[in-house]
This record gives C-alpha cells, sequence and structure tokens, in this order.
C-alpha cells in the first residue's frame, strides 16, 4: 500500500480537519481507520492569507518597477539629490515666513505665562508661536501644542 501524507475531513463554514503523516489502515469491509493528531484548519484564513501575500508580492513588483524606471531616466541617486535640494528649497521659504512672524510681538494678555512656557519646551517654538497656537486653540494647551508638532 501507497504511503499517505495527510487526511482531510472537510466540515461546514469552510473549516478543515487534516491529520498530517497519519497511520492509515484499511478494514476487511473496505472501511478505512485513522490514527493521529488532527489539526483545524481553518479555510477563509488560509484565504485571507494568501491574498495579503499576494498583495505585497504585487507592491514588491510596483517597487522594482519604479527603481528600474528611475535607474532607466537618470541615476537613482542624481534623483535623490535633486528631490532633496527641491525639499530643502521649500523649507527655507518656510523658515523665512517663520522668522517674519517672530520679529512681530504677540500680546498675552489673558493667556497663562506657564502655559506658554510648556508649549515652548514641548515643541521648541519660539513664544510669539507658542502664543498664537494657544490664541488659536482658545487657550487649549493640548491642542496647541498638537497644532505645532504636526
Amino acid at each position: 500500500m501507497k504511503a499517505v501524507t495527510r487526511v482531510t475531513f472537510k466540515k461546514k463554514g469552510n473549516f478543515i480537519l487534516a491529520i498530517e503523516h497519519p497511520d492509515v489502515y484499511k478494514t476487511q469491509g473496505g472501511s478505512y481507520v485513522v490514527f493521529g493528531e488532527a489539526k483545524v484548519e481553518d479555510l477563509n484564513k488560509r484565504y485571507a492569507e494568501a491574498m495579503a501575500a499576494q498583495k505585497v508580492a504585487q507592491e514588491a513588483a510596483k517597487q522594482g518597477e519604479e527603481a528600474e524606471k528611475l535607474t532607466a531616466s537618470g541615476s537613482a541617486a542624481e534623483a535623490i539629490t535633486e528631490d532633496l535640494k527641491k525639499a530643502s528649497l521649500e523649507d527655507d521659504g518656510d523658515e523665512k515666513k517663520d522668522d517674519e512672524d517672530d520679529e512681530k510681538e504677540e500680546d498675552a494678555t489673558g493667556l497663562e505665562a506657564g502655559d506658554i512656557d510648556v508649549i515652548v519646551e514641548q515643541t521648541n517654538v519660539s513664544r510669539n508661536k507658542a502664543i498664537k497656537a494657544l490664541r488659536e486653540h482658545k487657550g487649549d494647551v493640548v491642542n496647541a501644542i498638537m497644532s505645532l508638532t504636526q
């Protein structure tokens, strides 16, 4: 008789009882007796895992194609350097605008000095920006900090 490596029993709800490397005996009446440890397998879970693996493979293929395009259009290092230069130019414009805002002295009347100090310490921004954020959020320290750290 051929060696049996796996026996499965299908149940309702896409569940399978599987026995790996079972001991199988055939009776004289033509029935089979199976001995081994049965483990429950969920086909729905297996399907979900297969779909996730397929999605990961597709994303990896997409990234590979993008890398090939970068290499084909020019050196990837050059493209990265160019992107960094563009980003730094954009950041410089933001810093100039921020410096202009810092030159104007904000009025802190009606605000707690401790709240302003906490915001300055937590976000590493100027006192004027902290006052502005506190005013925008009507004295709410947490929301002011959140708006400055985004």
